[in-house]
């Protein structure tokens, strides 16, 4: 069962004693939590004998030091090491526990500010319990670093949109097709997003750029559907919704 927790903020050296602690306690819940057969027909056997070197020994006639050997030559399983910081996290939050992944990553990012890889796994964090504000602040951090990270440039066109902020995700939107003009579902939400302001010809080009890259890409034939119903195409839009309706598989 995980612990109740001091609040976020706290020192940092606090901070990265809980992280410590929690990243041992994540390393219980990688396993799912679920036990396997083996553990359950494990838990089903008698306890393990206790085996007395000493009188094992003298039963056999042997002397002091063969015992000893016997002890010896047990296996010992080393103890697990806690897991990184980012697999804790993620461990965390499949266990619905945002608070603590926050804790695990701000105290990493506090040794390492700029870890590209950590500030978007806490944007997600973030994002995924509703501080848009704290995940919009990391997605832009790893932008001023590298303006053409295209995790972060799709990370936060799709927090933008979220919001309802479509004239802000537009540019980016339009940067994430400039860098990969392949990348069928930046198309596909430029799409969304011109369409949501109205700007309907450039959003049926993008939605069609989007198709023509992936045939079978049931969001992307549905919103040209809708788009070209609002362009007054409805025989157009009736096919692209039943293409959509067959690459959905309905």
């Amino acid at each position: 069962m995980i612990r109740k927790r001091a609040p976020r903020w706290q020192s940092a050296a606090d901070r990265a004693q809980v992280a410590a602690e929690l990243m041992e306690e994540a390393e219980s819940l990688t396993a799912t939590g679920i036990a396997s057969p083996a553990d359950v027909k494990r838990s089903q056997l008698p306890p393990p004998l206790h085996v007395d070197f000493t009188q094992r020994s003298a039963m056999l006639g042997e002397g002091a030091d063969a015992g000893a050997t016997g002890v010896s030559s047990l296996p010992v399983e080393p103890e697990s090491p806690p897991l990184p910081p980012l697999q804790a996290a993620q461990a965390f939050m499949a266990q619905g526990d945002p608070d603590a992944a926050l804790v695990v990553l701000d105290a990493a990012l506090g040794a390492a500010p700029d870890d590209a890889v950590l500030l978007l796994e806490r944007a997600t964090v973030q994002s995924a319990s509703g501080r848009f504000g704290a995940a919009r602040q990391d997605l832009e951090r790893v932008l001023r670093a590298d303006p053409a990270h295209m995790d972060a440039i799709m990370g936060l066109a799709l927090l933008l949109s979220r919001r309802g902020l479509w004239i802000e995700a537009v540019p980016r939107l339009k940067r994430a097709v400039e860098i990969q003009p392949g990348y069928a579902a930046a198309w596909c939400q430029l799409g969304e997003s011109l369409n949501r302001l109205d700007q309907l010809k450039e959003a049926c080009a993008a939605y069609e750029r989007a198709v023509e890259l992936e045939p079978r890409n049931a969001r992307a034939l549905y919103g040209l559907g809708i788009v070209l119903d609002r362009l007054k195409r409805p025989d157009d839009a009736t096919q692209m919704y039943r293409r959509s309706r067959e690459a959905a598989g309905r």
